[in-house]
């Protein structure tokens, strides 16, 4: 094998395990927003006046 063809397959290797892992980054977060069935994204109520404060709301 020469040089030129070494080195263009060390780098194709490179680059498909760089693939590989963003594209199992991607899937492991799709995973875990699929997963969550918290409520993290609705308001909740800690308690506090539960009339306005000002008469004109």
């Amino acid at each position: 094998m020469t040089d030129k063809r070494l080195g263009r397959k060390i780098a194709t290797m490179i680059a498909l395990a760089g693939l590989g892992v963003s594209l199992a980054a991607c899937v492991s977060d799709l995973g875990a927003a699929t997963g969550d069935n918290s409520t993290t994204h609705q308001m909740r109520y800690y308690g506090g006046p539960k009339s306005p404060m000002w008469p004109s709301q």
